[in-house]
């Protein structure tokens, strides 16, 4: 029987931890959300990296147009675009995008030794753990709270909640006691529309810093793509295999 964990913020990763298993790393106020809209958007591949020094340097090194978006602690960056899924529009060519973040990059390039890395938010998380069922290869599944720059995110533990849900119904899982919490959080919050988060630490930030619509859009979205994004080669992509309906 597969177990599932949730860590509940990034810097409590033990990346050592994560060789053999399967993992997913959920930041659903912006940088997963972002992720999983860019190659909605046809955006691919998806760099994700840790900050803006390294964004620039492998911006440098690409041949072809492509995107260049980031923030640190919610302000913008001089010369990125602001991760912010309401601002994306559709690309008639795939290009590729190369993203830095706050929390949601550094919590992917330190779970990304696991032995399948998935990007999940609530906007297609009930299609990565489809995925995740489909597997059924025994491995433990870990699910990383991107957090809130050294602290809990209540929205990332809801959206952790989501995957748990997910695949508890589908029978077959064992949950630790922070599975349990967030099974029960992404319940509650669900039932209510998810109109706390609305609320929550960061949605407040990023009010603060003028993008009022980007949470409220997340939810607005919740479970309508079906985008499965990868970690592959060090970047990003588009999950390629068929995900049907796993009972």
């Amino acid at each position: 029987m597969r177990k599932i964990h949730v860590i509940t913020q990034k810097e409590a990763v033990r990346e050592e931890r994560l060789a053999g298993c399967t993992a997913a790393v959920i930041d659903v106020f912006l940088a997963t959300s972002t992720i999983i809209f860019l190659l909605d958007r046809n955006y691919e591949p998806v760099h994700a990296v840790l900050g803006s020094e390294q964004a620039l340097e492998l911006s440098k090194l690409q041949e072809a147009e492509h995107l260049l978006l980031g923030e640190s602690k919610g302000e913008g960056l001089k010369g990125f675009d602001y991760p912010d899924p309401c601002a994306l529009e559709h690309s008639p060519e795939r290009q590729a995008a190369i993203i830095c973040s706050t929390n949601g990059t550094i919590a992917i390039e330190k779970a990304k030794n696991a032995k399948r890395l998935y990007i999940s938010s609530l906007v297609n998380g009930h299609r990565v753990a489809e995925r995740i069922h489909q597997e059924q290869d025994g491995s433990s599944i870990v699910l990383v709270c991107s957090g809130n720059d050294d602290r809990f995110s209540m929205e990332d533990f809801i959206g952790a909640g989501q995957l748990v849900e997910h695949l508890h119904n589908r029978g077959g899982y064992e949950l630790s006691d922070a599975a349990k919490l967030a099974q029960k959080a992404y319940r509650n919050s669900h039932s209510e529309s998810f109109n706390e988060l609305l609320d929550s630490e960061t949605a407040n930030l990023l009010k603060r810093f003028n993008f009022p619509e980007a949470a409220e859009f997340v939810i607005r979205h919740h479970e309508k793509l079906d985008v499965v994004p990868v970690y592959e080669g060090g970047m990003i992509v588009k999950e390629r295999k068929q995900v049907r309906n796993a009972e």
